[in-house]
């Protein structure tokens, strides 16, 4: 069975190292990156039959953070825009559904910097 969140982990390091970092669950103490990306795993219910599992449909969470004075410019924007593209066609790539895309949350934790909010979904028959 697929661990959803190895391959979440595989595709964003694939696709963002070494340029951004990708943690699970927390960034880790003593980073200081101007990007990052933090990925949670929300769910992973299972649709059975006949007491058999015939699927799994997994929920992953994974928040874009950029320093905030990354909006003072339009270089800046234009490289958070085309990070946000660069996550989405990565997930997609391996299979994760984005039917929502992806939104902005603003500096949710109050720390300097803005956050794009992905909810990303993986299906797979067991």
């Amino acid at each position: 069975m697929t661990d959803v969140r190895s391959l979440a982990q595989t595709t964003l390091d694939t696709a963002l190292y070494p340029d951004v970092r990708v943690f699970w669950l927390r960034k880790s103490d003593g980073e200081d990156p101007g990007e990052y990306v933090v990925y949670t795993l929300s769910g992973d219910p299972a649709v059975y039959a006949d007491g058999t599992t015939l699927t799994r449909n997994a929920n992953i969470t994974v928040r874009y953070y950029y320093r905030d004075s990354m909006l003072d410019s339009s270089a800046g924007r234009a490289a958070i825009k085309a990070r946000e593209a660069q996550i989405a066609e990565a997930l997609q790539g391996v299979g994760f559904l984005l039917p929502g895309g992806w939104f902005d949350s603003g500096d949710i934790d109050d720390i300097g910097f803005g956050t794009t909010i992905f909810e990303a979904y993986y299906s797979r028959v067991t």
